[in-house]
């Protein structure tokens, strides 16, 4: 067998190993996970999958990292007591002065945009369709629909992708990033992607807001985008609002593995409309209070929204910085294969380069 047969076979045999543990660690997945602090008092629960290394901000604002995953239970370590918008210095002066009442209609020249998907549209309420996943479109296609309604009554533009992501597996992020991409192109000033958690306690999801009925909401963010700081701080600054408004309105902030396409936009959030085991009216009533919130964030000066968009360009050079990387050390990796030793490697960077200035100065001769 040759060398080149060799590699190949050597990679072939890595990524089915690969795929392979990918696929058992899929199975084997617990229902939801129980995250507690380390005296065992539970800081939350999640349908998503737990890892070492996420961390959570309560809704008192608490923040705890997870220091232990182990089957269907995590152990997490208070950080400390965070300030959302600690940090925001040039966020406008009328964000920390928002009252409870509601928020002004945006008009005009200064109308916002807010782009709305959802990547496992087959979410289902299950006292209310009887299923907690259906084929096509669930009940989640409901309550964007009733979110984008509550959005433009208020004068906001919504584009309100609606379409189906299905099935609900591990290639749906993979699917829905063709419409998150499409939507970012637009350049709206916020993108949700909508979902349902899928824990069974209800208790944990729902809350009163002016003495009705509504599902929590939760925030996540994914940790591992580049641009992460600027989507951060849109989450953060988004609970603030929330949480002068409508105490308790949000349930808290999930720092998860995994980047659910927020790359594509500094202001990108992931939202979890209550669980399961609510109701869809629950859900859509819940959608009422938080499009208050949500355009007294969006109509802020825009001074606050520089500061997400440098954020985030500091996030896509540091990308950039980690894919040439990458690259270069596939390369010397390449090559070390081929020359075996180092002083093989150097002698034939410095032949390339022989050669091209060698060139250069060939053309510039001729000129």
């Amino acid at each position: 067998m040759s060398r080149y047969s060799t590699k190949v076979s050597v990679l072939v045999l890595t990524f089915l190993l690969l795929f392979s543990t990918l696929a058992l660690a899929a199975e084997e997945s617990p229902d939801y996970f129980t995250v507690v602090d380390q005296k065992g008092n539970t800081v939350f629960k999640t349908e998503m999958k737990v890892h070492k290394g996420d961390w959570y901000i309560g809704p008192d604002n608490k923040k705890y990292t997870v220091v232990e995953v182990k089957e269907d239970k995590a152990v997490a370590e208070y950080d400390r007591e965070v300030d959302l918008i600690s940090e925001d210095s040039k966020l406008p002066s009328a964000l920390s002065e928002l009252s409870t009442s509601e928020a002004p209609l945006a008009k005009g020249k200064d109308k916002k945009t807010v782009a709305l998907y959802h990547t496992h549209s087959s979410e289902s309420f299950v006292p209310t369709s009887g299923t907690h996943s259906e084929k096509g479109l669930g009940d989640i296609h409901n309550v964007v629909n009733k979110l984008a309604t509550e959005l433009e009554q208020k004068g906001v533009k919504v584009i309100n992708a609606g379409e189906s992501n299905g099935p609900h597996d591990g290639g749906a992020y993979a699917r829905s990033r063709r419409t998150a991409k499409k939507l970012a192109q637009k350049s709206p000033d916020a993108i949700f992607d909508v979902h349902r958690d899928g824990v069974p306690d209800k208790s944990q999801y729902l809350t009163k807001v002016n003495g009705k009925q509504v599902a929590k909401v939760r925030l996540v963010v994914g940790r591992q985008n580049p641009g992460m700081k600027a989507n951060d701080k849109f989450a953060k600054q988004l609970k603030y609002v929330t949480d002068k408004k409508y105490p308790g309105l949000v349930k808290g902030i999930y720092y998860a593995k995994g980047s659910y396409n927020q790359d594509l936009s500094p202001r990108a959030t992931l939202l979890e409309f209550g669980t399961h085991t609510i109701t869809e009216d629950d859900a859509k009533e819940s959608t009422v209070f938080f499009s208050n919130a949500v355009t007294s964030l969006i109509s802020a000066q825009a001074q606050g929204a520089e500061n997400v968009t440098n954020e985030q360009n500091s996030g896509a050079f540091r990308s950039l910085l980690i894919i040439l990387g990458v690259v270069i050390i596939g390369m010397l990796g390449y090559l070390f294969a081929n020359e075996g030793s180092l002083n093989g490697v150097i002698n034939r960077i410095k032949e390339f380069f022989g050669r091209e200035f060698a060139g250069i100065s060939d053309g510039n001769d001729e000129e």
